[in-house]
């Protein structure tokens, strides 16, 4: 059963100007775990937005917006075949189990200018 979608969509080059004059916004928004498995090559921002959309996506997903919530509770990590799949931890993990969320599906996608992310909440009837 489908308990909650969220979808987010954030311009690339913003991000990397929030980041290049914020450098320690890295470390507030993003896991050891995603920062781990950015791509290089010029690649990064692209990568970087798309992870801070699914984070929004999530949030939104939970019901909850970012209220109350780390950035860090929410963790999109990339397996062998580049799938996404989101982690959640601390009260973003108590949300989600609260609501009776089981499992996260999420898709993330960017072009040149703008990344975005769709995540759907599954959980039992």
């Amino acid at each position: 059963m489908i308990i909650g979608v969220g979808v987010d969509s954030i311009e690339i080059a913003r991000v990397a100007e929030s980041v290049q004059n914020n450098p320690r916004l890295r470390q507030r928004l993003f896991t050891d775990g995603e920062l781990k498995q950015l791509p290089q090559g010029g690649k990064e921002w692209s990568r970087l937005a798309a992870l801070f959309a699914a984070k929004e996506a999530v949030f939104k997903t939970l019901g909850t917006g970012l209220s109350g919530h780390s950035w860090l509770q929410v963790e999109t990590i990339h397996n062998q075949q580049g799938a996404p799949r989101v982690r959640l931890r601390g009260k973003a993990a108590d949300t989600a189990a609260r609501r009776g969320i089981s499992r996260l599906h999420i898709s993330l996608s960017h072009d040149r200018e703008r990344a975005v992310a769709f995540c759907v909440a599954e959980g039992e009837d």
